[in-house]
């Protein structure tokens, strides 16, 4: 057995064969207008209505049911009623039809209203009360005049000539309220215009029965119910077409308070009282159209002053999004400029002055990558309330994007130290950690402490104190730094030479430097290291401490790596090319920089130069530190991994100032181990230096590594690494970095050795 679940929705030709359905009834009606039949097209359309209602509910499943039950109810209603007002023509219960009737209204304006209620409008309230208010107003006083006196005139004043006048009052609420619909419905469907149209034609059809009252009769021709068939026909339908779960669904359209399409509804409202009053139909009629027209203005100055509310909220409500924080609601960098600048013009004018701290937190970008956005705002929105807590009603707290913070204060003379105060406030409540994501986070901040002079702007304020605060950060974070004149000119030398750096490949400024690695025990030249230099035409020699960073940092490295990779191989297979066997197994060193470890085109271009250069893979070596392997493993893994199937050596550069462990060393393919010469240069006089050495040969020869020591300078350094055990060597003392076309060490005799014993 299907369940109702399992019910598919109705098709479109249901509907339109319910409309067919009506079609015959009103050619029926027209063909018994005479009869005694007369009332039986009415009956079965309206008898159908009802059950397309309960039919359409089941079977198309909308969202919401309640509006199509009270169709539904609305229609058996209006259907009794119609019963009724033949039965008891100009009998004492007649009245009662009237009763069903309205009881039918009542019922379709609720479900109007139930469908309205799925509409998100910003102005659903009480525009639409005022505005159907005079509607009813204008409208119920013309009818009076129109239907109301003038059946009471036929008939006698009673309450049939009163709800004579009524009908077509409440049908234009009817319309008025559909009209809203369409107007608050992101899509117009069938089953909108269905509804639009039943609404009309019973509109029409209670304009006949209003008219034929004002002629004395009770009970007309049957074919003044040809409207109400069409009206029962097109809900029929409505209820049936699929369409009717999107008309149910929940949509949101604004809708502007004083648009055209709602003058045009208002507009003819207005006119009505004045209209009544030029009309002059009797004494009654003057007074009903003053007192339309006196609501109607007053309801109009009441929704125009709304209105006008509206607009002014609506005003305010942009400027406080256009000068605020969306997330923390603190003011945002065009808030905080104009501000700051008018704190700055009041401190000239008084001789004091303004602090600004430019605060970041450390390591935000963790909390972001480890345990999501949704944590980071939370943290972000802690922070503010923090700032907030610790700062005076007078400060400018501001969130100036990302996890930047700025809190500028007015100081006084009197109190010089107000800023330090501040900020070392804020850190100290920083060090508190935040409970979030099942664990508690530390989040501390760097700060950035800037003053105003006597000519001072909010924009060179935040750019000084920002100026600092990148101080802070290189100083250790979770810290304060006051920003001072000096800090110009280092930020216009980092500018000027990143500015330089750019160019330098393109212009040939950048040279390589070889030096000599060998082995200890016979002194050959077994390879080389191929160093950056850059020659400025007006700096002179750069230091790559100078550059080398700026490059990492603004990613250039990848660029110069890539060329470092291809012009070290070029020289290498100038040297094989023509020089002797020595030659020809010579290998090169090159450093690799952590970006180009993330970089995937790194393996394509390694294969693309050794192929091109016809340098066997395995005479280069590439040097990884440990930090750049360790930063992201798993990434590292698959790279190296990749560059070792090419047949490249892979070493580990700078061993013992990184993480320092053989034993995480194992995860990658590396064949080589280079120590850092901060140890090599002090073994000769500190034992703590030589057993660190020591320890790292012994282990590195274990895993079957060779070890390259950095840094020989003199002959008893050497003399105790080659008692050590290590293998290869390079410094001073074997030669210096040179250019290529000053490198002799590739034709020169193996070094002397002195003998040590092992």
């Amino acid at each position: 057995m299907r369940s109702k679940t399992d019910r598919s929705p109705l098709g479109h030709n249901v509907a339109w064969a319910y409309l067919a359905l009506g079609g015959v009834m009103t050619l029926a009606l027209v063909a018994l207008r005479d009869s005694d039949y007369a009332a039986l097209p009415t009956a079965v359309v309206g008898i159908g209505a009802a059950v397309c209602a309960i039919v359409g509910r089941l079977r198309n499943r909308p969202q919401v049911t309640l509006p199509w039950t009270l169709f539904g109810l609305a229609a058996v209603a209006f259907l009794i009623g119609a019963v009724l007002r033949q039965v008891l023509a100009d009998q004492p219960l007649a009245p009662l039809a009237d009763v069903a009737t309205m009881s039918g209204y009542g019922s379709m304006l609720m479900a109007y209203v139930a469908l309205l209620r799925r509409r998100q409008t910003s102005t659903r309230s009480l525009h639409e009360i005022i505005d159907g208010v005079i509607l009813v107003i204008s409208v119920a006083a013309f009818a009076v005049v129109t239907f109301t006196i003038p059946t009471a005139a036929a008939l006698g004043l009673s309450l049939f000539s009163f709800v004579q006048g009524a009908y077509p009052v409440v049908d234009v609420l009817l319309l008025f309220v559909a009209v809203l619909l369409s107007w608050t419905s992101a899509q117009r469907v069938p089953s909108f215009w269905l509804l639009g149209g039943t609404s009309t034609f019973m509109f029409i059809g209670d304009v006949g029965y209003a008219y034929i009252g004002t002629q004395g009769r009770l009970v007309g021709s049957p074919l003044l119910d040809l409207p109400f068939v069409v009206a029962f026909t097109l809900f029929g339908a409505a209820a049936l077409h699929p369409s009717m779960t999107e008309l149910s669904a929940l949509q949101a359209r604004p809708v502007q308070a004083w648009s055209k399409a709602r003058l045009a509804i208002l507009a003819p409202a207005l006119v009505l009282p004045a209209i009544i009053v030029i009309m002059d139909i009797g004494p009654a009629s003057s007074w009903l159209g003053a007192g339309a027209g006196l609501g109607v203005t007053l309801l109009l100055l009441v929704r125009a002053i709304g209105a006008v509310q509206d607009h002014a909220r609506s005003q305010q409500g942009l400027r406080h999004q256009a000068m605020h924080d969306s997330l923390t609601q603190l003011a945002n960098r065009a808030s905080l400029v104009e501000q700051v600048n008018n704190l700055i013009r009041r401190a000239g004018q008084q001789g004091d002055r303004v602090d600004l701290l430019f605060l970041d937190l450390d390591n935000f970008k963790l909390v972001n990558d480890t345990w999501g956005h949704q944590v980071g705002d939370r943290v972000l929105c802690g922070a503010a309330a923090r700032l907030l807590a610790i700062t005076l009603p007078s400060d400018v707290v501001a969130r100036i994007g990302g996890d930047e913070f700025v809190v500028a204060r007015y100081v006084a003379q009197p109190n010089s130290g107000s800023g330090e105060l501040l900020a070392a406030q804020i850190i100290e409540a920083f060090q508190k950690p935040v409970a979030e994501a099942e664990t508690d986070l530390v989040t501390t901040v760097s700060v950035g402490l800037v003053r105003s002079a006597r000519v001072a702007t909010a924009e060179g304020l935040l750019r000084d104190a920002d100026t600092a605060m990148y101080r802070a950060k290189a100083a250790g974070r979770g810290r304060c730094m006051v920003f001072d004149s000096s800090m110009h000119d280092s930020v216009r030398h980092r500018v000027e030479t990143e500015l330089a750096l750019r160019y330098a490949l393109e212009r040939q400024e950048l040279v390589l430097h070889y030096q000599p690695i060998v082995s200890l025990q016979n002194g050959q030249v077994v390879g080389a290291e191929a160093l950056l230099r850059w020659a400025h035409p007006r700096l002179g020699m750069v230091s790559p401490l100078d550059f080398i960073p700026i490059a990492e940092e603004t990613g250039l490295i990848v660029e110069i790596g890539e060329w470092v990779i291809s012009e070290a191989l070029r020289q290498l297979a100038r040297w094989r090319t023509v020089g002797g066997a020595a030659e020809r197994d010579l290998w090169i060193s090159v450093n690799v920089s952590p970006r180009q470890i993330r970089d995937a085109t790194l393996v394509e271009h390694v294969q693309a130069e050794l192929a091109r250069h016809k340098v066997p893979a395995d005479k280069l070596v590439l040097e990884i530190t440990e930090s750049a392997m360790m930063s992201d493993e798993a990434t590292s893994a698959v790279l190296l991994q990749r560059l070792r199937s090419l047949g490249v050596t892979l070493a580990v550069d700078d061993f013992g100032t990184g993480y320092s462990s053989l034993g995480h060393l194992r995860r990658f393919p590396v064949s080589k181990v280079k120590i850092d010469r901060a140890f090599v240069s002090g073994i000769e006089e500190d034992a703590d230096d030589a057993e660190i050495v020591r320890a790292v040969v012994a282990m590195s020869l274990a895993m079957r590594l060779d070890v390259v020591a950095e840094g020989i300078e003199t002959e008893g350094q050497r003399g105790m690494l080659q008692q050590m055990g290590v293998q290869l060597g390079q410094g001073w003392l074997f030669g210096r970095p040179e250019p290529a076309e000053d490198c002799t060490f590739v034709t020169r005799q193996p070094a002397r050795l002195n003998s040590y014993p092992t």
